[in-house]
Formats: C-alpha cells, sequence, structure tokens
C-alpha cells in the first residue's frame, strides 16, 4: 500500500528534522533537469527558525555541481529497515553522470511542491530547500540550504507534527571504517535538568521561544 505524504506548516519543520543530525539521500537537477541522488551520512540541522540543513559534499561531485548551478536540493530521510538502507548503499555508489541512481536503487520519484529536485517515496521525510551559501574546503563542499517545504508520512506523526518514533525509525551511519553498518535511534530517554540553577530558567525560556505552537 502507498503511503498517504502530507506537506506539514512550517511551524512544525524544526520538529519533524529530528534527531538534529541523520543520514539522507538528497536530490538535485542538472541545467538539463536529470535528476541526481547522492547518500550522506550526516545532514545536520544548524538552524531553528527559519530551518536551515548542512551537508558536505565532495568538490566536483554532481550533487555539488547541481547545487551551483540551480541552487535547489531535497533532503529525503530513510528508515532503519534493510530496504531502505541497501537504497541507500547503492545512491551512494559512483555512477556516471547522467545515470539514475534512483532507477538503479530501484526507488520511486515524486514531484516536490516548491522545488525542481524530486522527493523520493520510499523516504517517510522530505525536506525541500534552497541554498543559503556553499564553501569549498578540505576537498569538500558544505552546503547549506534553507527549508522551504517539508513533508511526512501521514503514519510517522501525532496530531501535532511530532514524529512517531518507532514509525519514522531514523538511521545513523556508522562510517566508512565500518562498512555497511548502521544504526538506528528510535529509543526516547526524557531526561530531568539535576541543576536549580539560575541558568535553568533562561535555558528553557529561551527553548520554549524557538517553537511555534499550533
Amino acid at each position: 500500500m502507498t503511503a498517504t505524504v502530507l506537506d506539514q506548516p512550517r511551524k512544525w519543520w524544526d520538529r519533524l528534522f529530528a534527531p538534529s543530525s541523520c543520514l539522507a539521500m538528497i536530490t538535485t537537477v542538472d541545467r538539463l533537469g536529470r535528476v541526481n541522488a547522492a547518500s550522506y551520512g550526516t545532514c545536520t540541522r544548524v538552524h531553528h527558525e527559519p530551518v536551515y540543513v548542512a551537508f558536505t559534499a565532495n568538490v566536483g561531485s554532481d550533487n555539488s555541481r547541481n547545487v551551483a548551478e540551480t541552487g535547489e536540493f531535497v533532503v529525503n530521510l530513510p528508515r532503519f529497515d534493510r530496504h531502505s538502507l541497501e537504497a541507500v548503499r547503492v545512491v551512494g555508489l559512483p555512477f556516471a553522470p547522467g545515470v539514475s541512481e534512483l532507477e538503479k536503487a530501484g526507488l520511486t520519484a515524486i514531484p516536490s511542491t516548491h522545488v525542481a529536485p524530486p522527493r523520493i517515496r520510499e523516504c517517510p521525510r522530505h525536506f525541500e530547500c534552497r541554498v543559503e551559501w556553499t564553501r569549498e574546503w578540505a576537498g569538500r563542499v558544505m552546503v547549506v540550504g534553507e527549508v522551504v517545504a517539508a513533508s511526512v508520512y501521514a503514519d510517522c506523526v501525532d496530531a501535532n507534527g511530532y514524529i512517531l518514533w518507532d514509525r519514522v525509525s531514523p538511521a545513523h551511519y556508522c562510517g566508512a571504517p565500518y562498512g555497511g553498518r548502521f544504526v538506528a535511534a528510535r529509543e526516547v530517554m526524557a531526561v530531568d535538568l539535576p541543576y536549580e540553577g539560575p541558568e535553568v530558567a533562561e535555558f528553557l525560556a529561551r527553548e520554549r521561544a524557538m517553537f511555534k505552537e499550533s
């Protein structure tokens, strides 16, 4: 059965990109409209409101060239399940320009709502972005983009846009030294602040101010 994809209101985007750093498949298009996809072990939310996300790509990679040419990308966050993670590994291979990584991995492109690069149907969360700035360093290009639209499977969030962790089942990459290994991030623990100094009130006030409630 095909999952229903819900567009999320802006006030919920920050709570939808969680944990703050995730495994991602990022889609771009070149000037000819050809879709490219690549896998990234780290895609990070770097600002709450507006919501900005960042990733780094190899200098000269298809995605880095496409971002420079078009100024748009889509962050697609996969689940921690074998089929999804096998697709992540295929998308991460160095295919020649013009080869469809999505086709090679058996993934489905669906149109985005605000940008040209597509979303990936098999990923339960999508963040459409426009590039804010890029910086080249150490053979890499850091890309920071502002989220302009976000969507999610209807069964992966509650009525207030908060993630249902057991259903969205975020994944993290263990890193190249570990080969094709990933870890899940779906167990939640609420932790109290074991401190009563004046800094607590200031911190909590700042935390509350970050979020737009219903």
